[in-house]
């Protein structure tokens, strides 16, 4: 009696055990806006994006009319705390798209053809400013009544907390 046990236990081990299948699919997860502030989505339609530098080599952007050309904008603003001073935190992301666009795939250094930009606001002083995003990959494609845009990205140059997002839009 105690061998049929023994096979049962056997047999339900055996048949309870679960192969794990290993991928070298280097797939990303894509964040969700965090917990701690707001995430909004913005579309410029007949829009180009300026990347312009001051008398001090600071760089900054600026939007103006451009018939056919559209921009994006994705920010995250942290929650303030009321009791500090100087306590605001933002990132911004910055990508310029032609209007006719229905499919664009752009990686690494050829993030630079849609201007795909990274701006980080705080009072936190040498880690602020405006970068070129120069590692990542920008996906826009068609999806039902519009568009879907996916970047996921990096910078080398400071601290961030935003490094991915999918929205969709309409233009």
């Amino acid at each position: 009696m105690s061998n049929i046990w023994q096979i049962l236990f056997v047999l339900v081990l055996l048949t309870s055990c679960k192969t794990k299948t290993v991928t070298n699919d280097k797939s990303i997860e894509l964040q969700k806006c965090p917990m701690d502030g707001s995430c909004s989505f913005e579309v410029f339609k007949d829009t180009e994006l300026l990347i312009l530098e001051d008398e001090f080599k600071n760089s900054y952007h600026r939007l103006q009319a451009a018939k056919g050309r559209v921009v994006l904008k994705f920010e995250y603003k942290r929650n303030q705390d009321p009791d500090l001073a100087d306590d605001s935190y933002s990132e911004m992301i910055f990508i310029e798209i032609d209007e006719e666009v229905t499919d664009l795939e752009l990686n690494n250094e050829l993030l630079s053809k849609a201007k795909v930009s990274f701006r980080r606001m705080c009072f936190c002083r040498g880690a602020t400013g405006l970068y070129k995003i120069r590692k990542g990959r920008l996906h826009i494609s068609d999806h039902r009544k519009g568009f879907q845009v996916t970047l996921y990205f990096e910078i080398d140059e400071v601290p961030q907390v935003i490094s991915s997002f999918t929205e969709y839009f309409e233009i």
